[in-house]
């Protein structure tokens, strides 16, 4: 019988798609949408797959979840861990913010880029559970993972690891894609085995509350122009720059690789010129956005409360 892997309820489980081999079920307890069947490819998918390529040539910018927690003050404590660093950026910006800085992904390639980069020492090409077991005894004021909770297989698993290193009072500040966004421009990459859940604002309170975390604040990205860029791009591909960097990396060929990235740029200008021309009608109509951000605070145990 199907369970909510979130609050492991077994009634009030709503069939909302039907997609493939997969049923998407919404819990009315907890208000997630999640996959049926819900199971993580692994690393070795995520490194080959397409959007991964692009992401890992082209991505290396801050986004606004980034930004998000970049721009508050920071929050007590020093010490910060990222799951799923990538390449280093957001490590970096927050290194010069004055925290001391850790960070895991599992992919060696990104980990080596970040060390190249940016000269970092902790960072480590690990799951979570690694290196908690090969660093015990570390400890974090805050541990961010942005767009990582909508992959997991076990999120519940995650959040007790994460909480394991995770000091008392500590923080978490985290993305995911908003469900109730108004474009939807990611396609099958919304999908499993890519994406295994679906959240809003509810469901992220209802779940990391009852973890034993209190909500500092939530953000939803209002649609702007970037998202109308990304669903113009979604919608209108050539397929000429990704062909042409899986040639360059096959055969190592830079040449090749540096000329899709031009092409690639030409195409973001273009839309992005398109895109401004929504900005009034922005504006006005208020619409939800792609990301919704949350900070989050461990809560104190009660005196004679379990752990």
């Amino acid at each position: 019988m199907i369970q909510c892997p979130i609050c492991c309820e077994r009634s009030g489980l709503n069939l909302v798609e039907v997609w493939k081999d997969y049923k998407f079920y919404n819990c009315s307890v907890c208000d997630v949408v999640f996959s049926d069947p819900m199971r993580n490819p692994g690393s070795g998918w995520y490194e080959e797959s397409e959007d991964y390529t692009f992401w890992r040539i082209f991505g290396q910018k801050l986004e606004w979840r980034h930004k998000q927690f970049l721009h508050d003050r920071k929050v007590n404590g020093n010490y910060l861990l990222d799951i799923g660093c990538g390449p280093g950026l957001f490590l970096h910006e927050a290194q010069k913010m004055g925290y001391t800085v850790t960070g895991i992904d599992f992919s060696r390639e990104m980990i080596g880029a970040a060390k190249e980069r940016f000269r970092f020492d902790e960072v480590y090409p690990v799951s979570l559970e690694d290196f908690i077991t090969s660093h015990p005894n570390k400890k974090f004021d805050v541990i961010t993972f942005f767009e990582v909770l909508e992959h997991l297989d076990d999120p519940n698993s995650f959040i007790r690891l994460l909480k394991s290193c995770l000091k008392p009072e500590g923080y978490i500040a985290l993305s995911v894609p908003n469900r109730e966004r108004f474009l939807e421009w990611m396609g099958e990459g919304d999908y499993p085995p890519h994406h295994l859940t679906r959240w809003n604002s509810s469901s992220i309170s209802r779940f990391f509350e009852r973890h034993g975390f209190e909500i500092v604040k939530m953000v939803i990205q209002s649609l702007d122009t970037e998202d109308i860029e990304r669903f113009l791009k979604g919608k209108i591909r050539f397929r000429i720059a990704y062909s042409t960097i899986q040639k360059g990396m096959t055969s190592h060929n830079e040449k090749l690789i540096n000329y899709a990235a031009v092409l690639m740029q030409v195409k973001d200008y273009t839309f992005k010129g398109i895109a401004t021309l929504f900005i009034p009608f922005l504006k006005f109509l208020k619409l939800q956005g792609t990301g919704i951000y949350c900070l989050a605070r461990l809560k104190p145990i009660e005196s004679g409360a379990m752990p």
